[in-house]
């Protein structure tokens, strides 16, 4: 190769390499479904392989610079994602008030205590639910069918579940 040659492949390449860059910006105001997305990837490695037609030192460094600057434009490209108006409606929210009712510790205090007393307000096999202290809480039966109506009392607390069973009545 002469040298207007080598000199256009340099600039081909520096090119490629900044239209790889805008095309990834336009990704996060024009959503394409990930066809943008090749594009830019098209053009990176276009980009590297006009590198090593100008030199091999130019090559590696263009391919060593598109390898760590990729994990970062990814993560840089997800949260700014997430913050446009486009991906806020395709992302959930951990903080939905309809999903969440508080943290682990609020529902951990709303449960009933172990001995607490209430009522069976379906019939547990072995789930079903019941009603403490007025609330409708769901719960497990510890052993066999409990019908609905019987009194009941918590036997145990794990992981956020009540384990119930039948009231025994003294007589």
């Amino acid at each position: 190769m002469n040298g207007s040659e080598t000199s256009g492949t340099l600039i081909a390449s520096l090119l490629l390499g900044v239209a790889a860059f805008g095309i990834f910006m336009i990704e996060f105001f024009l959503p394409t479904g990930g066809l943008l997305a090749i594009m830019c990837v098209l053009s990176a490695i276009a980009s590297v392989v006009l590198g090593f037609f100008h030199s091999p030192t130019l090559g590696m460094s263009l391919l060593a610079l598109y390898s760590v600057a990729a994990p970062f434009m990814v993560v840089f490209g997800l949260r700014m994602a997430t913050r446009s108006p486009m991906g806020r409606r395709m992302v959930l929210s951990a903080e939905d008030p309809a999903r969440t009712s508080g943290s682990a510790s609020d529902q951990a205090s709303a449960l009933p205590a172990v001995g607490t007393r209430g009522t069976a307000i379906t019939s547990l096999r072995p789930g079903g639910f019941a009603r403490f202290e007025g609330r409708r809480i769901d719960a497990t039966a510890e052993g066999g069918l409990i019908e609905a109506g019987t009194e009941i009392e918590v036997v145990s607390l794990r992981d956020g579940q009540i384990r119930v069973r039948a009231r025994r009545t003294s007589g």
